[in-house]
């Protein structure tokens, strides 16, 4: 039986002996439980279905003993119903001279919920964006870094500077000792030639 059946209280001996009170209705979705409690001496109860109800609830013994200040809960299980069931409990004391009737309605249990495993599509998809959008960022950064790398192989910018001054120099040298055509001319622009050959050499070491 569910721990969320509907419980129907009944009180025991309040003000006299084999005294008996409860609510005039009760109402339950399926199985419930018939709760007594006992406020003066031990007292032997009798628990009975009448009118349809007595079809389909049931309880594992009908004679149930209460001790002096005790609270017995007895489940009662209700067979399968297509419709509300109504009838009457009686709770009888004194050995069927004292008691009280509960008018008693019982419905079909609430149907169980299916759920739709695919409600949970949306959020797995977005965590996999998310994991995509991760690896596109790692690799944009791999990237970003080998492009680093290879700017931070390229020689300082005052070096690149005087390199390009050297081979200005050297053209200028040869042009010059191509058009003179003399000896020391031409022995001075090999000198420079000489001379801007190491500069470049110490420069790209």
């Amino acid at each position: 039986m569910s721990t969320e059946a509907a419980t129907l209280g009944v009180t025991l001996n309040r003000d006299r002996l084999n005294q008996a009170l409860a609510g005039e209705s009760f109402a339950s979705d399926g199985e419930f439980v018939v709760d007594l409690h006992n406020e003066g001496a031990p007292v032997h109860v009798h628990l009975r279905f009448t009118g349809p109800l007595a079809d389909v609830a049931t309880v594992e013994t009908s004679n149930h003993y209460v001790d002096a200040g005790a609270t017995l809960p007895v489940p009662v299980s209700v067979g399968p119903i297509d419709e509300s069931v109504e009838g009457t409990l009686r709770v009888v004391t004194g050995h069927g001279a004292e008691g009280t009737e509960v008018a008693v309605t019982v419905d079909p249990p609430p149907a169980p919920v299916d759920v739709d495993e695919s409600l949970g599509s949306p959020k797995r998809a977005a965590v996999a964006d998310e994991e995509a959008d991760g690896e596109a960022e790692a690799d944009g950064s791999g990237s970003g870094d080998r492009i680093e790398n290879l700017l931070g192989q390229l020689p300082p910018p005052g070096t690149l500077a005087v390199a390009a001054v050297a081979v200005v120099a050297l053209v200028g040298a040869g042009v010059v000792a191509a058009t003179l055509n003399s000896v020391v001319v031409t022995l001075g622009s090999i000198a420079v030639l000489v001379a801007v050959a190491v500069a470049l050499f110490l420069l790209t070491r």
